[in-house]
């Protein structure tokens, strides 16, 4: 399921259908760091055309989701 759909709680097989789902780095979450999240179609697309920081600002349960899970140990770092 796509990261960004499982935080704002959309279901992203509905919207999507069962397509790949894309790896994305998100560059400006963290200094230093690059955040890896799986994105569905849909959310692929958004982050391309609006950018890195408004793709944050319309998902804020997604932003904030990023922001409590980074901890060295977790899995969305490269």
């Amino acid at each position: 399921m796509c990261d960004c759909c499982k935080a704002e709680g959309r279901n992203s097989q509905f919207i999507c259908g069962d397509g790949p789902l894309k790896m994305a780095h998100l560059y400006k979450v963290y200094m230093g760091r690059t955040a890896s999240v799986k994105l569905c179609r849909l959310c692929d697309i958004e982050l391309f055309k609006t950018g890195e920081s408004r793709f944050l600002q319309r998902n804020i349960k997604f932003a904030q989701y990023l922001y409590t899970s980074k901890a060295p140990s977790s899995s969305l770092f490269d």
